[in-house]
């Protein structure tokens, strides 16, 4: 049975749309409002499928309202679906996920093809993973789950992931987000393409089976990445340790070198992170460097050669001719 909620702030629309819903098998409500701001407050508690939201509501307004709900973070796969007089809204009702928009006055007709949407929407399943997922930031950004590559919506939902990726230990505000992909547009435009973009990452992370959880406490955002493989990630960390090169971790050094797959985003002109890709091959080559000496100076000559060969495409040719001539 699909659970529902309905705001709208006029008492006798509220009610026309609650006969129709009470007559159509599926679906069931479990909640009413005319003051979207109660509603705002109580709809994560009550958890629905769907909810329905009248567009023109003064002081909050359904587009408002549901962006607030899916920034809130605490609604899990709820769909949205607008009550309009005025069809351009349905254009608003896509940007933002919503499953789909009723013109008023409301009709069986129209229910019941949102309740056959909703029950397409939950057969499809999401992907049962058997191992986690990874996320690839060296070379061409790229996620992968069970050996299948997952394509990303948009070119700003790529750029949003990264951009987590990037803060994810102390997080990133809204406003450096906003400024970064939507320098140009006005703010209020720019504030729901955010709740918009982050809301279809989420989505396509999740029906993906990649675990990542997305948090956001005080228009910070900050990506939790415990239960998924970034190639990014372990590399921070071995950096962070400074470990010697030694023959008990000769591996793991050679590991965290095939991390390097390409500079940082490779392909991808983000001005944000010029500096973060510069740092990243140079901390790249000084393990090359160390490795290398460390084989030399323990005459591994053919191990030595070996891994020059593998690190020349990401290498230029005169870092590749300092290289050679290490020891």
């Amino acid at each position: 049975m699909i659970k529902a909620v309905l705001v709208d702030d006029e008492i006798l629309v509220l009610n026309l749309l609650k006969r129709i819903i009470t007559e159509i098998k599926d679906i069931q409500i479990i909640g009413a409002y005319t003051d979207p701001e109660q509603a705002l407050l109580e709809i994560p508690t009550l958890a629905p499928d769907v909810v329905f939201l009248d567009v023109d509501m003064p002081a909050l307004n359904g587009i408002e309202l549901g962006t607030k709900l899916i920034e809130s973070d605490t609604t899990g796969d709820m769909s949205i679906v607008f009550v309009t007089a005025y069809e351009q809204y349905a254009i608003h009702a896509f940007k933002l996920n919503a499953v789909h928009y009723i013109l008023k006055p409301a009709d069986p007709d129209s229910v019941i093809e949102v309740v056959n949407r909703l029950n397409q929407k939950r057969e499809q399943v999401p992907a049962k993973v058997s191992e986690s997922g990874k996320i690839n930031c060296f070379g061409p950004m790229h996620m992968r789950v069970n050996g299948h590559k997952i394509d990303f919506l948009t070119a700003k939902v790529e750029e949003l992931l990264a951009l987590l990726i990037m803060h994810r230990d102390k997080g990133i505000s809204k406003w450096r987000i906003i400024d970064v992909l939507w320098e140009e547009a006005s703010i209020e435009k720019s504030q729901q393409n955010l709740y918009t973009m982050m809301f279809r990452l989420k989505k396509t992370l999740r029906h993906a089976g990649i675990l990542v959880d997305v948090k956001s406490k005080n228009g910070i955002y900050r990506i939790v990445l415990d239960d998924v493989h970034c190639d990014l990630v372990e590399f921070d960390n071995f950096v962070e340790k400074k470990p010697q090169v030694q023959d008990h971790n000769l591996a793991e050094f050679e590991r965290v070198i095939a991390l390097y797959q390409g500079e940082l985003f490779e392909g991808k002109d983000y001005v944000w992170c010029i500096n973060e890709r510069e740092r990243y091959f140079q901390q790249f080559a000084t393990i090359v460097n160390r490795v290398i000496h460390y084989y030399r100076d323990n005459k591994c000559f053919e191990q030595a050669d070996t891994l020059l060969h593998a690190v020349r495409q990401y290498v230029s040719e005169e870092e590749y001719g300092q290289l050679r001539y290490i020891g």
